[in-house]
């Protein structure tokens, strides 16, 4: 749909209404199942997901965007949602109330047309949001029902406060009472699809399988079934609203690695040789906004999984890595660890073993991985850093030593450092340079 049919920025408000996270303040009915902490981390993510699709829009030219906050102070609430550059505070009252003053607020500021939408509706993206600008250009008021008999959107052309008076909140009867106020006032309604706001459990396990992931995590493998069970194990162990998908690309196992994924119930894709033909075959295959290119052996720690979906989207993560923790006691992965750390940090040149995480746009952008037999990991940080730095993303994964065991830990970095050397400073071709690995390796192995 072209930009040109919509209501220029300062033409068009959303009021985000957010509830500041601290857990027991937020969805209590949820947190009676859950917990209170695991309530607080999914309110959190809803929330993020919901101001990423908000601020798409704002940045589109769409609308401008207000972060109407409860629970804390604008500092706090700004922290928290990022890239918030307006903050207000909801007054004390009823939501009929709040929603009266913030729709007040905004037509006295000369908004032509102000829209209201909740923050635990995890199915509301920008597209959806979109629609409901265009169709309140047609209609008096636009509605997205929930499926509770709420509402998870309100928009209105022009201050209705019919719309918000005795209406019986928090009850199954909110969206028939704010119709029949509508049309006793005379005013046309646009009622867009359904969609599922998240207060119970029962609401958590219908959105599951609604909700696009986050994050694509796509793991190449080939013969690598022991250390692929705990990976799997590891990334299944936190995934409340689906916002990981795990993509399997096997190049032609043959110790049961493929049977591994029937198990934690991922995604199978089968690929010829080659780890970045295998990889690209899973970008192609994820629906994520985010792709999270993990090796088998590699195990993120579960607070990864609970803070990572949160992170990306305040963050608007371009692209990064993690911070490494090798599975052997010995000094010398702790100093490897640390050089790793600081490659990624100065030279912008994370290896794939530290769990290379790429926006979508952004890979698209860099055309890909290589496709090359050996050292794509470093072309494409390679390319990536000539669009933006990385970060260093929360949270270690943890490693296996096997790489550095046959010829041991110093001498295997000053194998891994020559290698990456004559790539980027000497220009050999990556078939070259595989040739000589693999007669190091025989060497070593002999």
């Amino acid at each position: 749909m072209n930009r040109k049919s919509f209501r220029k920025t300062q033409e068009t408000l959303i009021i985000e209404f957010a509830k500041y996270p601290q857990p027991g303040y937020v969805k209590t009915r949820l947190a009676v199942k859950l917990g209170n902490e695991s309530a607080c981390q999914i309110y959190n993510s809803m929330a993020q997901k919901t101001h990423y699709e908000l601020l798409t829009l704002q940045e589109q030219g769409i609308a401008k965007v207000i972060v109407y906050g409860d629970g804390a102070d604008r500092k706090m609430i700004s922290r928290w949602l990022r890239d918030a550059y307006d903050v207000w505070l909801q007054p004390h009252g009823g939501l009929g109330h709040k929603l009266e003053y913030a729709f007040l607020r905004a037509f006295k500021m000369g908004f032509q047309a102000v829209l209201a939408v909740g923050t635990d509706c995890p199915g509301l993206t920008a597209e959806k949001i979109q629609e409901a600008i265009e169709q309140v250009t047609h209609a008096d008021v636009v509605i997205i029902p929930s499926e509770d008999g709420g509402y998870v959107l309100i928009g209105t052309r022009a201050l209705q406060t019919c719309l918000f008076e005795d209406i019986a909140w928090s009850s199954s009867q909110v969206l028939e009472q704010t119709v029949m106020r509508a049309r006793e006032n005379n005013l046309s309604i646009a009622q867009l699809k359904p969609e599922i706001d998240v207060d119970t459990l029962e609401d958590l396990n219908k959105v599951k399988g609604t909700v696009k992931p986050e994050v694509s995590v796509i793991i190449p493998v080939l013969n690598d079934r022991y250390h692929l069970e705990k990976t799997l194990a590891a990334l299944s162990c936190i995934n409340y609203l689906r916002e990981f998908e795990i993509i399997v690309v096997d190049g032609g196992s043959t110790d049961g690695s493929d049977n591994v994924t029937i198990d934690f119930k991922t995604r199978l894709l089968r690929s010829s040789l080659g780890r970045a033909r295998q990889m690209n075959l899973g970008a192609r295959n994820a629906r994520g906004r985010w792709f999270w290119f993990l090796h088998a052996d590699c195990q993120p720690d579960p607070e990864v999984m609970v803070s990572l979906p949160s992170y990306l989207l305040s963050t608007r993560l371009a692209w990064g890595y993690f911070q490494q923790r090798i599975t052997d006691p010995s000094p010398w992965y702790r100093l490897i660890e640390m050089g790793n750390r600081l490659r990624g940090k100065i030279c912008g040149l994370p290896y794939g073993d530290q769990g290379i995480i790429v926006r979508r746009d952004i890979f698209h952008t860099c055309g890909s991985f290589a496709d090359v037999p050996f050292l794509e990991d470093v072309i494409l940080s390679r390319t990536l850093s000539k669009i933006c730095r990385p970060k260093m993303a929360p949270g270690v994964i943890a490693m296996s030593p096997r790489h550095w065991k046959p010829l041991g830990p110093f001498s295997t970095t000053i194998r891994n450092m020559s290698m990456v050397f004559r790539l980027l400073a000497l220009r050999q071709s990556p078939p070259n340079l595989l040739k000589y690995f693999l007669k190091w390796r025989k060497n070593e192995s002999s």
